[in-house]
């Protein structure tokens, strides 16, 4: 048998929780680079220092990730850091800052704090960084062998982010339950994949039970319980499921109807990944026959406005039209282990029956 070593990420949430990176921080090294977006460097950068101001740790740097992450980001950050000689990586922001920081970090072997500063993935605590290129089109997965050192969960700062960020992530989260389930369907599975997909079921009932609240609270700037409820079901749920489950496992129709969408220019200038994704549930639910799940869902998208047909995400409703976006869909990695073979017809009468729902 293979051997398999899991490593589970470590994490603080509150307010208050950079006030952990002293204690923490320390027995990692000194010499800190920050890593991030320009807005969330703004963020976080002076709230870290006073933190830190009478601690051993120093900031020797700080450098925008690049708006990419992309090999020639990351060899600037790995430049950068050898240069300065640091003892660790902080890496602050979204997705992408993120997996640029992991990324330079493992090859400095160093260690990286992360500090998400929207909780629309869980970047922040998983051990891999997805690559594009410098145009922003994906190139591939970066694996590394553990999580990052420690995931600080600013609840004050995301819930001062823009509200669609966390709106986006409830779908994306949602969807890693429906997906990792429907996938893994009628295989032994061992026990790693089996607790991952006992986990998810933390994906989805967190969130119908908190989500309206949290977006009301978010919408208004205010952290609250709700609101550090849904941060670690869309950061920390979905990261443990995703690092549990085998890769076959870690995504289905939702994922692949997504980039099959994504043909349609105007897909990701206008519409977030989740938001996309949460559409993507329906249609696979509907596909499926998973009426009772199909319904509750939709119900619950209607009340925080998450996309329930097409025109919501502005696409028509025309074979012709959906023809390149279908066959897409079915030629995605994410389709090729499904518990059974699925069509461009099947994936098409899926779409007309959340059509149908919408105009009942």
């Amino acid at each position: 048998m293979n051997k398999t070593t899991v490593s589970f990420p470590d994490y603080t949430i509150g307010k208050d929780a950079l006030q952990k990176m002293v204690d923490i921080g320390t027995s990692y090294g000194k010499r800190i680079l920050l890593v991030g977006g320009k807005t969330a460097l703004m963020k976080a950068k002076l709230k870290i220092e006073h933190i830190i101001q009478s601690s051993p740790l120093e900031i020797v740097d700080t450098i925008w990730y690049g708006g990419e992450c992309s090999r020639e980001n990351i060899e600037r950050v790995v430049e950068k850091g050898k240069k300065e000689k640091v003892d660790l990586i902080l890496g602050i922001g979204g997705g992408k800052a993120i997996d640029t920081a992991k990324a330079a970090a493992d090859q400095l072997q160093i260690p990286v704090f992360t500090i998400p500063t929207i909780a629309s993935t869980c970047a922040a605590i998983t051990k891999l960084s997805v690559v594009y290129s410098s145009k922003g089109d994906f190139e591939s997965f970066l694996f590394f062998d553990k999580p990052p050192a420690h995931c600080f969960m600013d609840s004050d700062i995301i819930a001062t982010a823009p509200v669609q960020y966390l709106w986006a992530g409830m779908g994306d989260t949602i969807a890693k339950y429906y997906e990792c389930t429907f996938a893994s369907r009628g295989d032994q599975l061992d026990h790693r994949s089996w607790m991952g997909i006992e986990i998810s079921k933390m994906c989805v009932q967190p969130i119908l039970q908190y989500g309206e609240k949290a977006l009301e609270d978010c919408s208004r700037g205010l952290n609250s319980f709700e609101v550090e409820q849904v941060i670690l079901n869309n950061i920390v749920s979905t990261g443990l499921v995703s690092m549990l489950v085998e890769e076959k496992y870690n995504g289905a129709l939702a994922h692949s109807l997504f980039y099959g969408l994504t043909l349609l220019e105007h897909i990701e200038k206008k519409h977030l990944h989740g938001e996309v994704v949460a559409y993507g549930v329906l249609v696979q639910l509907a596909m499926d026959n998973q009426e009772e799940e199909l319904r509750r869902l939709y119900d619950f998208y209607k009340k925080v406005q998450l996309p329930t047909c097409l025109a919501d995400i502005e696409v028509e409703n025309h074979r012709g039209y959906l023809e390149s976006v279908l066959e897409e869909t079915i030629k995605g990695p994410d389709m090729k282990y499904l518990p059974y073979k699925v069509t461009k017809d099947m994936v098409f009468e899926a779409i007309q029956k959340v059509e149908s729902i919408n105009e009942k």
